[in-house]
């Protein structure tokens, strides 16, 4: 799956440190070429309609151990947001299509998250 960095920087200002720096943007980068995954984080957001951020750490709890910094929280919700509205999945759902919802996470202390309505 391609994940373009340079406009996910663009688009999400204030990112860069993350793709630059953060070990869990690589593993992002990792997780998403694993179609099986993918697949099922979309089952979640368009069936479930739990955020593709929330199941992603709860699959990933052997990186995701312990609380995350609220910058880490909002880059890698970034991530997703961009995932689902700008870049692979721009067809499916594009802009405008997330919708906060409390998830209420204890480990990673994530609180609020987007899912991602399809288009019509």
């Amino acid at each position: 799956m391609k994940f373009d960095v340079d406009l996910f920087n663009r688009t999400y200002r204030g990112t860069r440190w993350f793709s630059d720096e953060s070990k869990y943007f690589a593993e992002f980068l990792k997780d998403i070429q694993n179609a099986e995954l993918m697949s099922h984080l979309r089952f979640c957001n368009d069936f479930l309609q739990t955020p593709p951020i929330f199941a992603y750490v709860r699959f990933r709890r052997d990186l995701y151990t312990g609380s995350l910094e609220k910058k880490e929280k909002l880059a890698l919700g970034a991530c997703f947001g961009f995932l689902f509205q700008y870049g692979e999945y721009t067809a499916l759902y594009g802009p405008n299509s997330a919708r906060s919802v409390w998830v209420g996470d204890k480990v990673t202390g994530i609180k609020n998250a987007s899912y991602f309505t399809r288009r019509n």
